[in-house]
């Protein structure tokens, strides 16, 4: 019978002591029993370290990593550099999974070894808030739909040192940078159809920039084209 992989699950956090624990529970509750959880500190000012500090108290399969305040991308690599994991996967402070979603996804992976990353689906949901944001408008919400960020994410761990981590030039965009070097490395990967995240919508979502977004999307789009010609 093949071994389960160890999964990594990176976890940056910036003043998340709202929804945090619902997060941090929402990995220790997952069937797939073989996981590690690293959470970087990103120079928090909140509550957020005595959360993690209770959490590490309770349960060895937590780590915990602080830095000043760097930014998400930079957070997320430190979590790579650090983990230990065959797959590695990515969970925001605000957001949280199904029971089952590392194991759905760590199963594919070892039964299609040659997939380098699998997404999901997910279904956002509103939360403090009436009605979307304007930036959330031409979205689905409470609907299951296809997962292009970090929370449905799980990647093999070798596959960084090929694509590279995140690009720390797009403080918020590097996960779809990331996504477009791996697209133009010909890299095989997977879209289940599963919905294995429950993404929250609320006032603080870094989304929100969507100005500073498009910019970043317009900067990344033109290094793909480049790549792509430099390639040929």
């Amino acid at each position: 019978m093949t071994k389960d992989y160890l999964v990594s699950v990176i976890m940056p956090v910036h003043n998340g002591q709202t929804y945090l624990a619902e997060a941090i529970d929402s990995v220790l509750a997952q069937s797939h029993d073989n996981v590690e959880l690293i959470i970087v500190n990103d120079g928090s000012t909140d509550r957020s370290a005595d959360i993690v500090q209770k959490y590490m108290a309770e349960s060895k399969k937590i780590r915990s990593i602080e830095q000043e305040n760097a930014g998400v991308s930079v957070a997320r690599n430190r979590g790579i550099t650090a983990c230990t994991g065959d797959l590695v996967a990515f969970l925001d402070q605000d957001d949280f999974w199904t029971a089952d979603a590392l194991d759905v996804q760590e199963a594919f992976h070892r039964k299609h070894v040659g997939t380098g990353y699998t997404l999901a689906h997910q279904i956002c949901f509103l939360h403090n808030l009436s009605d979307p944001p304007a930036w959330f408008r031409l979205q689905q919400l409470d609907v299951p739909h296809v997962g292009y960020l970090p929370g449905t994410l799980v990647v093999k761990r070798s596959l960084f040192d090929q694509i590279g981590l995140f690009d720390i030039q797009y403080p918020i965009s590097s996960d779809a940078d990331w996504f477009a070097r791996a697209r133009d490395a010909m890299t095989t990967m997977q879209i289940l159809p599963q919905t294995l995240l429950h993404r929250r919508i609320h006032p603080g979502n870094q989304s929100r920039h969507s100005k500073q977004i498009q910019g970043e999307l317009t900067q990344l789009l033109r290094a793909s084209i480049k790549r792509k010609r430099e390639a040929k």
